[in-house]
């Protein structure tokens, strides 16, 4: 993950399997590092009713599946924050087709993991649901593909492959079931997608942003503004400059399917 690695020790095989499958791509060998791993530890104790995570010297308890994954999920976020400063993190999915890569952003809820299953089952390559780190130096975007995360079953959305693990708030689909697999390369932003509800009797349809609409969005977004230059401001502004952006309205899946494929291909 971003050249430092991390160690899930769990103390059952089963809960172990779970967390292979949600970060199977990040997968590898042991072997000797720069850095020490972040190491999270993940105990059912004697009890099967729920779990233990233990990070940095601190536990918390998880009733659920669902809660277990969200807990080591933010653990790693986090500490990735604290160990790549460098980088400009982004509450955003990221997919690639062709040449162009496209970051979808939206307040949790508005639909971004939805909409990029949806992507992903129309020829785009899979980067991320959830976090997009950008180098700002670049404007390259760092691959994050976990297990995609969906916390319900939308209209019209592609069906869910038998591998999805449903741990009953959210699914989460391993890369490996991608149908159009997944970008482990840095790619630079050409297409920047805000995801809003709007008016639901209106049919989805691109518009575009200003930059001082977009940075402001983007600041909003954004995980560690904090840990930049004039408190992320001069990021946001980078940002809005580095490709066209854009509000789309949430819809029917396959007409904000049709819209952006239309101005890709214009």
């Amino acid at each position: 993950m971003f050249e430092h690695h991390a160690r899930i020790i769990a103390d059952d095989s089963e809960t172990l399997g779970i967390f292979e499958s949600c970060y199977s791509a990040f997968v590898c060998a042991s072997g000797e590092s720069d850095t020490p791993p972040l190491l999270i530890e993940v105990s059912r104790g004697l009890s099967a009713a729920g779990w233990e995570v233990t990070f940095k010297g601190h536990t918390e308890k998880c009733a659920t599946l669902a809660d277990l994954i969200y807990v080591v999920e933010k653990a790693l976020t986090i500490e990735l924050q604290h160990r790549r400063p460098d980088l400009f993190f982004l509450h955003a999915a990221a997919v690639r087709r062709n040449d162009r890569c496209v970051l979808i952003i939206g307040e949790s809820g508005a639909g971004k993991s939805t909409f990029c299953w949806h992507l992903c089952n129309s020829r785009f390559r899979y980067l991320s649901d959830e976090l997009a780190p950008i180098n700002l130096q670049d404007m390259r975007i760092e691959p994050y593909p976990h297990a995609i995360c969906l916390k319900r079953i939308a209209e019209g959305m592609p069906p869910l492959p038998d591998a999805t693990i449903d741990a009953d708030a959210t699914l989460h689909i391993p890369v490996e079931f991608i149908p159009g697999g997944i970008e482990s390369s840095q790619v630079e932003i050409d297409t920047v997608l805000f995801l809003h509800k709007g008016d639901s009797t209106r049919a989805p349809g691109l518009q575009k942003l200003t930059k001082a609409e977009a940075a402001a969005r983007f600041y909003s977004n954004a995980l560690n503004q904090l840990a930049h230059e004039r408190e992320g401001l001069k990021a946001a502004s980078q940002l809005a400059s580095a490709g066209a952006c854009f509000k789309l309205q949430r819809g029917p899946l396959d007409v904000m399917r049709a819209e952006l494929v239309e101005y890709l291909n214009s």
